[in-house]
């Protein structure tokens, strides 16, 4: 439905503000991607730092901390880990996110290093082009390739991404790493 409105609604406004060539580009695809990744990250970063318990809060500010100082020095700190999983997950999302970018970037076979005009991304090419592949052809392995690389590259920065909320965990929570 997202990836719909950037397509009739979004990119005639991206394109009148802007004064772009191209109706349906990479920024209208980065801007409904944003849409559409950003309520899955607050979430869990709202998450994240209600989850820090009301005491600490109010030790900070019996102490004399200001509400900024009780935020970036007490709450950030022990939320840090479920606000970089927000992080994570986001990302995650963005990655494989196929028919936002496949409606709203304009699926250009051939594209350019220009963000105004239309791009075409790993997962939006598979979903292209897979349904009228050749069975066994070099295109259909190539595209099982794509397939297996975007897997690749999000079990990759996952696993990097755990790695570092779990050393963080440890950190803040006294154990020595």
């Amino acid at each position: 439905m997202l990836g719909f409105f950037a397509l009739i609604v979004l990119a005639s406004w991206i394109q009148k503000l802007f004064d772009f060539d191209y109706r349906l580009n990479a920024v209208n695809a980065g801007i409904a991607l944003g849409l559409a990744v950003i309520p899955v990250m607050f979430t869990i970063m709202e998450d994240a730092l209600t989850a820090v318990p009301r005491k600490q809060r109010d030790a900070a500010r019996a102490l004399g901390a200001t509400p900024w100082q009780t935020a970036w020095q007490v709450v950030l700190p022990s939320a840090l880990p479920g606000v970089l999983a927000g992080f994570i997950l986001g990302f995650g999302r963005a990655m494989g996110e196929t028919m936002i970018v496949l409606m709203a970037s304009g699926n250009a076979a051939i594209t350019s290093w220009s963000f105004t005009e239309s791009v075409r991304t790993i997962s939006a090419t598979i979903a292209a082009e897979l349904a009228e592949v050749v069975f066994g052809s070099p295109h259909y392995h190539v595209l099982f390739f794509l397939g297996t690389l975007l897997f690749a590259i999000t079990f990759v920065l996952n696993w990097l991404g755990t790695r570092i909320v779990n050393r963080l965990r440890r950190q803040l929570s006294g154990a020595v790493v």
